[in-house]
Order: C-alpha cells, then sequence, then structure tokens
C-alpha cells in the first residue's frame, strides 16, 4: 500500500489521508478517486480535440453519486415531451448521449475554423447539421477552363462576355467590357456563370405555383410581402403570444427541398471563392489603376461594375463588383429576389467601406434564394436594421470579410448569421473585430437553419445590447438569444404551432475576446435547439447571468467551451441571477468546459451545473489554478429550487404521476487539475447546503431524490 502510495505521489497525485472511523462509502470514494486520477495516456491539454472526459472519471462520477444510469435521455423520453416533425436527426442522436455533446460542439467548431476561407465548405457544414447532405466532393471544371458547355477553353474572357451579354441581351456593354484588366474579365465573367449554373437549382428548391398558393403572392409581388410571409410565424403575435393566421407557412416549411436549395448554393460559392482566388493571384502583378464603372441592364437584372474612386450605392442589383475607393453602400444590398433574382452577389475587391442599411433584408440576405457578399480588404462597417448580414430565411445569406477591422451592427434581429430554413454563414478571417445586436443574431439557428459565425483571429467583441430585448418575466433584462443559439418557436402559450429549433454556432479562434448578453446567450439551446460558442484561445470576458455560457431549457441542448486562457465568467457582474455556466431545465442537456488557464468564476444559485426538472447539466474545468466565488445561496428555501446550490446541483419537485417522474436530473461540476480556491460570500459562510462544502483536492454531494442528484468533484493534479 506504502509503495502504491508513493507511485502515486510520483505521478504528482496526491492521495486525500482518511480518518481512521472512515465509513466504507467514503473508504470507497478515495479509492475511486486515486483510480481515476491516474495518468491517462500522454495527450496535450491544449488540444482541443483532446478536451474530453474520460471514462474513469465517469466511473467515479456514477458510482460517488450512486445513480449508474447513461448521461443522456432514450428517443422514447424525450418524445414523452410532445411531437414536433421539425426536430433534427442531429439533435435526437445528440440527447442519447450527453458525452457526444463537446465532441460534436468540438468537431462543428473546428471545421469552420479550419475552413473559414472556404465559402462553399462552411455552407456544406451549416447544411450538414441540419441532415441535408449536397454537394460533397463538388466536381468542378479546371481552373483554367471556363466550365460551361459551348464555351471552349480557348475563348478568351471578353469573347465569352459578349456571348453572355446576347443571351442576356446586354450588349451594349461590350465595347466598354472590353477596355478592363483582363483579370478582371475573368472576375466578372466567372461570377456570372456562377449564377448562370447554380440559379437552376436554387429555384428548383421552390415550386412556383405550390408556393403561390401557400402565399397568395406571385412573381411580381414585393420582397416586402414575401418577407411578411416568411417571417409570420417568428413575427406575429396575439396578446405577446407567438400566433399568425398565416397557415400557408407552416406548409411551406414542409415543402422547400433543401437538399436542391444546398446544391446551388454551394455550388454558387465555389464559384466565387475560385474567381476571387484567381483574381487575388493576378492582381499582385496586374494592378488595377483608373477603373470606369458601368450599370448594364440583362433580362437577369441589373449588373453593376463600379470604378476604383469612391462610391455610394443606394439601389440594389443581382450582381456588383467594386473595384476600389472608399465606397458607401445604402438601402438594401446582396438580396435575393423571390422568384425573379434567386441569386445575388456583391463583391468589394478594395477600401475601407460603408455597408448603412437601416431597412429590413440587406447585406447577404437570401429570400427564397442565395445572397452572398465578399469584402476582400479593408476597415469596414456594416449594419442592418433587420435581417441582414448573413440572414436566410428559406435561403442562404453569406457573407466573407477577408481582412481589416470590422464592426458589425444588427439594430434588431436576425443578423450576424442567423437562419430559418436554410444556411447563414458570417466568416471573419482577421482583425478585431465588434459584432453588436439587438437580439437572435450572432449565430442563431431557427426553425430548419443553421447559422454559423467564425471569426478565425483578433481581438473581438460580441455585444448583445442590454437594452435589446428588455423582457418582464426575465426581471426587464434582455432576451438575446444570441451568440451561438439554437432557438424553437414555443406557441404552446400562443397558436399551437410550436416548431423545433435548429442549430447556432459561433466560434472564435484566437484572441483576447469579451462577449456580453444579459440573458440567453453563448452557447444557448431552446425549444429543441442546439446551440454551441466555442471560443479556442486567448484571455477571455463572459458578461452574462441567464441562461448562457452552456445552458438549455425545454428539450434543448446548450454547449460552451473555452480552450485556452485565463478567462473570466461573470466577474463583477452584479446582474448576473442564476441558471449558467452549465445549467439545464425541462428535458434538457447545458454544458461549459473550460480548458487550460487560471480561471475566475462568479456563480449564483443553479450554475455550475446545475440541473433542474429532467435534466442534465454539467461544468469542467479541465486545468489551472481557479478561483470560485459563490453568492446568494438561498440555504432553507422549501420550495426544492431556489435553494439550489452552484456546483454540482439539482432542483427537486413533488411527484408528476407523468412520464416526467422517471427523466433523472443531474447536476455534475468537475475541476481536474490546478491550486483552486473556492469562496463563499459572507452572508452565506455560516449556512452552507452541503454536509461537505466545495474545497481543493475533495468532493460534496446535494442529492434530493433517486432522479435528483448533483455531485462536485476536485482533483488535484500538479
Amino acid at each position: 500500500m506504502r509503495a502504491r502510495a508513493e507511485s502515486l505521489a510520483a505521478h504528482g497525485i496526491h492521495k486525500p489521508q482518511p480518518h481512521a472511523s472512515m465509513p466504507f462509502a467514503a473508504a470507497m470514494f478515495f479509492f475511486l478517486l486515486i483510480m481515476a486520477s491516474m495518468p491517462e495516456p500522454a495527450r496535450s491539454q491544449s488540444s482541443r480535440e483532446q478536451l474530453v472526459i474520460p471514462d474513469s472519471i465517469w466511473n467515479l462520477i456514477t458510482t460517488t453519486a450512486g445513480h449508474a444510469k447513461p448521461f443522456g435521455f432514450s428517443e422514447d423520453e424525450m418524445r414523452g415531451y410532445g411531437p414536433d416533425e421539425f426536430v433534427l436527426r442531429s439533435v435526437w442522436s445528440l440527447f442519447r448521449n450527453g458525452r457526444t455533446v463537446p465532441r460534436f460542439s468540438g468537431a462543428l467548431s473546428k471545421n469552420m475554423l479550419d475552413n473559414h476561407k472556404d465559402a462553399a465548405s462552411l455552407l456544406r457544414t451549416a447544411y450538414g447539421v441540419t441532415d441535408v447532405s449536397a454537394a460533397r466532393m463538388l466536381p468542378m471544371a479546371p481552373a483554367e477552363s471556363w466550365g460551361v458547355a459551348g464555351f471552349p477553353d480557348s475563348l478568351p474572357a471578353a469573347a465569352v462576355w459578349e456571348r453572355l451579354m446576347e443571351q442576356y441581351h446586354g450588349i451594349a456593354s461590350v465595347a466598354a467590357f472590353g477596355q478592363y484588366p483582363p483579370h478582371l474579365q475573368k472576375l466578372l465573367v466567372r461570377l456570372l456563370l456562377g449564377i448562370r449554373e447554380s440559379e437552376p437549382w436554387i429555384s428548383a428548391a421552390f415550386n412556383r405555383q405550390q408556393w403561390f398558393g401557400y402565399s397568395g403572392l406571385d412573381s411580381a409581388s414585393s420582397v416586402d410581402d414575401w418577407y411578411a410571409f416568411a417571417a409570420a410565424p417568428w413575427a406575429e403575435d396575439r396578446l405577446g403570444q407567438l400566433a399568425t393566421l398565416r397557415s400557408g407557412t407552416f406548409q411551406a416549411l414542409r415543402a422547400t427541398d433543401r437538399r436542391y436549395l444546398a446544391f446551388g448554393s454551394a455550388l454558387l460559392a465555389t464559384h466565387l471563392g475560385n474567381a476571387i482566388a484567381e483574381f487575388q493571384k493576378s492582381d499582385s502583378s496586374q494592378p488595377m489603376r483608373e477603373v470606369e464603372g458601368m450599370e448594364i441592364a440583362t433580362s437577369l437584372g441589373v449588373i453593376r461594375i463600379l470604378g476604383s474612386n469612391a462610391d455610394t450605392v443606394r439601389t440594389p442589383c443581382f450582381l456588383t463588383v467594386d473595384c476600389g475607393g472608399d465606397d458607401r453602400y445604402l438601402g438594401r444590398q446582396a438580396v435575393s429576389i423571390p422568384f425573379r433574382e434567386p441569386a445575388a452577389l456583391l463583391v468589394d475587391l478594395a477600401g475601407n467601406d460603408v455597408y448603412d442599411s437601416d431597412t429590413t433584408l440587406s447585406l447577404a440576405c437570401g429570400l427564397f434564394g442565395v445572397a452572398m457578399l465578399t469584402d476582400v480588404s479593408g476597415n469596414d462597417s456594416y449594419r442592418v436594421g433587420e435581417s441582414g448580414i448573413a440572414c436566410a430565411w428559406y435561403g442562404s445569406g453569406m457573407l466573407m470579410d477577408m481582412a481589416g477591422n470590422d464592426r458589425y451592427v444588427t439594430d434588431r434581429s436576425w443578423g450576424e448569421a442567423a437562419a430559418h430554413v436554410g444556411a447563414a454563414v458570417l466568416s471573419d478571417w482577421s482583425g478585431d473585430d465588434e459584432y453588436i445586436c439587438a437580439q437572435q443574431s450572432q449565430g442563431m439557428g431557427s426553425t430548419l437553419g443553421a447559422a454559423l459565425l467564425v471569426d478565425a483571429a483578433g481581438n473581438d467583441r460580441y455585444i448583445a445590447r442590454d437594452d435589446g430585448n428588455p423582457t418582464p418575466i426575465y426581471l426587464n433584462q434582455s432576451v438575446a438569444m444570441s451568440q451561438g443559439c439554437g432557438y424553437g418557436r414555443r406557441a404552446d402559450l400562443g397558436d399551437g404551432h410550436s416548431l423545433a429549433g435548429g442549430v447556432g454556432a459561433l466560434a472564435d479562434g484566437d484572441g483576447d475576446d469579451y462577449y456580453s448578453a444579459p440573458v440567453w446567450a453563448q452557447g444557448c439551446g431552446y425549444w429543441w435547439g442546439v446551440g454551441i460558442c466555442e471560443d479556442r484561445r486567448g484571455n477571455d470576458t463572459w458578461r452574462s447571468g441567464k441562461y448562457s455560457i452552456g445552458a438549455a431549457a425545454h428539450f434543448a441542448i446548450g454547449c460552451n467551451v473555452d480552450a485556452e486562457g485565463d478567462d473570466a465568467y461573470a466577474v463583477g457582474y452584479t446582474q448576473a441571477v442564476n441558471q449558467y455556466l452549465g445549467h439545464a431545465r425541462d428535458g434538457s442537456i447545458g454544458i461549459a468546459i473550460n480548458g487550460t488557464g487560471n480561471d475566475q468564476y462568479y456563480l449564483k444559485t443553479h450554475s455550475g451545473g446545475s440541473a433542474d426538472l429532467g435534466s442534465l447539466a454539467l461544468l469542467w474545468d479541465a486545468a489551472g489554478n481557479d478561483l470560485y466565488m459563490m453568492d446568494t445561496l438561498k440555504v432553507g428555501a422549501t420550495d426544492g429550487w431556489s435553494d439550489t446550490p452552484p456546483l454540482g446541483g439539482a432542483s427537486g419537485y413533488p411527484p408528476f404521476y407523468t412520464f416526467r417522474d422517471d427523466i433523472q436530473s443531474y447536476g455534475i461540476f468537475l475541476d481536474t487539475g490546478g491550486k483552486d480556491i473556492y469562496q463563499l460570500h459572507e452572508a452565506n459562510s455560516n449556512a452552507i447546503p452541503w454536509a461537505r462544502k466545495p474545497a481543493d483536492n475533495t468532493h460534496w454531494l446535494f442529492i434530493r431524490s433517486p432522479r435528483e442528484r448533483g455531485i462536485g468533484i476536485d482533483m488535484e493534479k500538479e
């Protein structure tokens, strides 16, 4: 036994010394703790892929808490919450085993960051997490080829343009086009060919006559009328509860062919990416000097080519290419027009640009179609009133900013990667950027939608405004539903047409970042949705305190992972309420994970691995010397809810005499490395809810009933 202890000490594992009269259960705990603490095979703590709780520790958790049921829910258990035909298959799979949630989150965020420069790959990923697989290993023509039947590869760009203009009745532009530099000619031709090839697939996603019947609209109807139809389930209400009489909108959900939509979107994105890459290779040796702009009226719509000077643009068109200058874009830009112009592109090649749209639908908004905006260089500013900056309503919206310190602002809702029935992607490649919204933005995926916000590098700020959506039942704090949010339509209090949420994800690669949102944010899920927020590196600040930082409610999943850095969670945020940092309620899973770094946590009730009403919750800090500050512990409350402590807790309920009595609540806290400090606020120092209070290198339990259990474990590894 002594040799065994010496062996453990050699590995930096210190065995707590039990009292001579220690009960068997406690002795068993220490034995299991020692076994679980044995070093795993060599692994890099800084590797996100390796940030997985080993089986030995899971065995320790279940044995110590006296509950061996798997950390997940069966499909039969989840069906007790009621049918919803729009629940994604991927969501069902995650519920079966909650341990797969961080793996799914890590794989998705890795894919986003590894491919942040590849628009087509990001769109395939977005559609993939909503159960649509299309355009995988998309075959494309060789780079030197036009890739279109009837256009020989030997044909120069000017000749291809002339043939296209003959076809689309824009022949008057041919002479002026011939004056452009060859690499600009190629860019324009390839963009137009991309639209030409993708439009039939995009249009095939919507049966025109069927849709006209659902909506009472037609191809001559205004963009605003089509928008009102698309948004009705999420915008219309009766006395504050979601309700709409536009029954055709619910039929439309079933009628959209998202496979065709995904294929057409990836096809257009591939053409766009290839065209810009080819242009950039040539531009270094063939810089553009003075380029004159022109507008071309065609049967497809208006093509706008802006010169190399500063321009102010006020009217929309389906294809805009700007050759340089500090430009100003006003009104609706880069938005598809339902059943008339199914694809829209805006490419700005240089300059510090201002995209200022105080209206709805702008800046890469796919409305029954696909819209893409690419800004190649410069410090840019983007603003939309509502539904823009990468937004999808039955379509795809893609915005890529390739360089610069940029600012993104959504005045109201549905911006900065927000999707309903389709895919929205916002990719910022570099720079110190700022993202500001009111609500339902910054990686918000709703029904049959996936929204991805990826920022590869820079010291960034993500802000959902404190005054964005104040809501009485949340103490008038603002309900954000942002920063990696899967959001469903809850209508059991309204018209009864509840709609499962989609997938919303935010992935930040590097930098010291700041995240701020009062309620519902930073990896949160609501009503069958999945929300993910991952930050890979940097010393980050997380400001939130209600249903946030890895939280979920109403049969949903939320996951927040910060892999590296010295991070601060709700520290100094006096408005923090409860239910954050690994919290779940009502058939949900909420997970928060921190990898390496010396971190600080400010915790209130129902936080830090707290489960409520048949849910599973986890907070895991893998390494570092951490500080846990606990405040407002309501010890002695008799309602079974308000006294639920942080760091491994579970609320309690009387029997329901329904399926709910068979659903477990399991709150777990883990700290598996470092010298940690657990600090109780003075008001709580003499009244604690645990038989053994949290401390470094020990464990504590908070068990209300066989189905409502909480456990906290601190394991020191030097």
